[in-house]
């Protein structure tokens, strides 16, 4: 028995990475799906929103809710409630010194800011040349946080503005930022703005850009509430995107242990259809997405 286990040890030695290496493709094969997705369309009407999230409860479809990345919340604003409504984040913005360079700040839920400077080329060597004139920021920070100037040097110090390298490291501010008023400083500064929420519709995003002349001079970016529902057809789950704004994105995932690998065009566009139905959404705007087809890399 004792010869026989030592004949055995070597065999199972070499099976066991095989059985592994096996198993491990065999998941990624699994998992490793086919998908379709969609453009974005807008539905038209803030009340889709609330209504698909009641409708997909009642027609028992699974359904998460995401409030999207971090951000502030900044109260009241006027012109933007009734584009936005009231609960909704501003994530980031930027704030252009020239075509190509800016200094962005980003916003944490606890109300700190993290700001930095930028350049359009993220690879080339920032110089200190390249900073804007130290009172173009400091007028940035007095409306942003109402800091006076003792405070501003704590963060942008007044000696050797133009070669200290403290001023090419993220810095956090610890102080709420008024975003009500620095909007309404850029719409003062600017000629005119877009608000673009089609990039990310379905998912809670939107932009607002401001421009003087054809030159941008900055951009805030906002979030609302979204939802992710979804609903499994055979082998194949059909994602419904959709957020406060009433804008909607679609996905399919296809499991590749399937051995179905695409689907019809008519078909999936008639289950979307079926889901739109279900959901309290007008079935005739899914002839309004495109969808592309994409694969996993197994």
């Amino acid at each position: 028995m004792i010869k026989n286990r030592k004949t055995l040890l070597p065999i199972f030695v070499l099976l066991v990475p095989v059985v592994l290496f096996g198993g491990f493709i065999f998941m990624l094969t699994c998992y490793d799906p086919a998908f379709y997705h969609s453009n974005g369309v807008n539905l038209g009407s803030p009340e889709y929103y609330t209504h698909a999230i009641s409708s997909a409860k009642e027609a028992g479809y699974d359904y998460s809710i995401n409030d999207g990345p971090g951000g502030v919340q900044p109260g009241l604003i006027e012109g933007l409630d009734p584009r936005l409504g009231s609960d909704f984040r501003v994530n980031s913005m930027d704030l252009y010194y020239s075509n190509s360079s800016w200094f962005s700040v980003s916003f944490s839920n606890n109300g700190n800011s993290t700001f930095s400077f930028w350049d359009e080329d993220p690879l080339a060597q920032y110089r200190p040349e390249d900073l804007p004139e130290r009172e173009w920021v400091v007028n940035k920070f007095k409306i942003m946080y109402d800091m006076n100037e003792k405070e501003i040097e704590a963060y942008l110090p007044a000696e050797n503005w133009e070669v200290n390298d403290i001023f090419f490291e993220q810095v956090t501010i610890t102080r709420p930022p008024n975003i009500a008023a620095i909007r309404r400083h850029l719409l003062e500064e600017s000629t005119s703005s877009t608000f673009d929420a089609e990039n990310s519709a379905g998912k809670g995003g939107s932009t607002e850009t401001f421009y003087n002349g054809s030159e941008k001079i900055g951009s805030i970016r906002y979030f609302v509430p979204a939802a992710e529902i979804s609903f499994k057809e055979g082998s194949s789950t059909y994602t419904v995107y959709i957020d406060r704004l009433g804008g909607v994105s679609l996905y399919i995932s296809l499991r590749s242990i399937s051995s179905q690998k695409t689907i019809p065009e008519k078909e999936y566009r008639a289950v979307f259809k079926r889901i739109f139905t279900d959901l309290g959404l007008p079935p005739e705007k899914v002839d309004e997405f495109e969808f592309e087809y994409g694969e996993g890399f197994w």
